[in-house]
């Protein structure tokens, strides 16, 4: 089974908790995403969240937490969420780390409502569903 870790970047913004959220520039068919990809051989996915969200955003995040983990379609979702404690811009570009980086990828980043926002690309509606859940303690 494929396992994939995606890192939930939450704020509290003036009408309550934000999602951080990329779109690849000049690829809008893409969707909507959220930080996030396959766990490598070797690593654990805690390793992977913080390694896929650093070359995807820039950002060297911590203090992951487990919010949900399902499977779908031979696909283990492992999803996590940290609330920084530094202030992030409302928005930026970032050219990703890793093997994005070859294929000349840019992602434009910002910030939606986590409840009632913009839905995401594919599957990762669903693990935001799940991580909403464990942002309101259900």
């Amino acid at each position: 089974m494929v396992e994939k870790a995606y890192g939930f970047v939450l704020r509290e913004g003036a009408e309550g908790q934000e999602l951080l959220v990329f779109e690849h520039a000049g690829m809008p068919e893409a969707g909507l995403q959220v930080p996030g990809g396959t766990i490598e051989q070797g690593e654990t996915p805690l390793q992977a969240v913080a390694r896929e969200v650093l070359e995807e955003s820039g950002l060297p995040l911590g203090d992951w937490q487990e919010a949900a983990t399902f499977d779908h379609e031979g696909v283990r979702w492992r999803c996590y969420v940290t609330t920084p404690a530094i202030v992030l811009p409302d928005a930026w570009r970032c050219e990703p780390l890793g093997p994005e980086r070859a294929l000349g990828l840019r992602f434009e980043y910002r910030w939606v409502p986590l409840q009632g926002g913009e839905a995401l690309a594919g599957r990762q509606e669903l693990a935001r569903q799940a991580v909403i859940a464990f942002a309101a303690g259900v």
